[in-house]
C-alpha cells in the first residue's frame, strides 16, 4: 500500500495546494486534504480464523510427513504458520463494506475536529479526507454549510476526485475537486471582506 506522505508527488501538492488558496479567494470557506493510510481497524477475526485454518493445514501437513509423530519443532511451526497469517490477514483483508465505509466516515469526523475545521469563524470549513487502504474518499462540511446544500451535495466531487485517482492523475482530481467545492461555496459564502486564511492550504497526512 502507498504510504500517504507518497500518495501525491511534490509538484502534485503544490498544484492541490494551490487550488485550494485560488479556491478560497472567492469564498469565506475553509478548505483542507487529508491523506490517510488506512481507517478501518485490523480484521482480527477474520485474521484469526485464516490463521487457526493454516495452522491446522500446516500441523496436518507435517503430520502425515513425520508417520503421525510429529515433533516440538513441527508443531512450533505450525503455531508460527497460524500466527504469520493471523498477523496478515487482520492487516491485508479488508471488512466488509458497511463496517469500512462506517471507519472512514468515524476517522472523517475525528480528523475534522483535530484539524480544527470546525473552528472556523461561520462554521464554514470543508474536509475532503481520502483514505488510501479503503480506496474511499469522504467530503465533510461544517454546521453552516449543510445547513444550506442537500446531505447528497458532494457526490460529484467525490466522483471527480476518485475518476482523477484511478486515473493514476490524483492530484489533477484533487484539484479538480477542490475547485468544484469552492465554487459551490462562493455561491452560499462569498468571501468578505477582512477575510482572512484561518486554516492552512497545504495537504496534511496522517497514518
Amino acid at each position: 500500500m502507498v504510504k500517504p506522505a507518497q500518495f501525491l508527488t511534490a509538484e502534485e501538492r503544490e498544484r492541490v495546494r494551490a487550488a485550494v488558496a485560488a479556491a478560497e479567494q472567492t469564498t469565506a470557506g475553509e478548505i483542507r486534504v487529508l491523506v490517510v493510510g488506512r481507517s478501518a481497524p485490523w480484521s482480527w477475526l477474520t485474521g484469526a480464523a485464516c490463521g487457526l485454518a493454516a495452522g491446522v493445514i500446516a500441523y496436518v501437513l507435517q503430520h502425515a510427513a513425520t508417520w503421525g509423530h510429529p515433533g516440538v519443532v513441527e508443531i512450533l511451526v505450525a503455531s508460527a504458520v497460524a500466527l504469520g497469517v493471523l498477523f496478515l490477514g487482520a492487516w491485508l483483508l479488508p471488512p466488509r463494506r458497511a463496517a469500512k465505509d462506517l471507519a472512514v466516515w468515524d476517522r472523517a469526523r475525528r480528523e475534522f475536529t483535530r484539524l480544527g475545521i470546525g473552528k472556523t469563524e461561520g462554521a464554514t470549513g470543508v474536509l475532503v479526507m481520502i483514505s488510501i487502504f479503503e480506496h474511499d474518499v469522504v467530503v465533510l462540511a461544517d454546521k453552516a454549510i449543510n445547513d444550506k446544500v442537500a446531505p447528497d451535495t458532494w457526490k460529484r466531487e467525490v466522483q471527480i476526485l476518485l475518476t482523477g485517482v484511478k486515473a493514476g492523475r490524483a492530484g489533477e482530481g484533487i484539484a479538480a475537486a477542490v475547485t468544484e467545492i469552492g465554487a459551490l461555496l462562493a455561491k452560499h459564502f462569498p468571501r468578505r471582506e477582512g477575510d482572512v486564511n484561518e486554516l492552512p492550504d497545504d495537504v496534511e497526512t496522517g497514518r
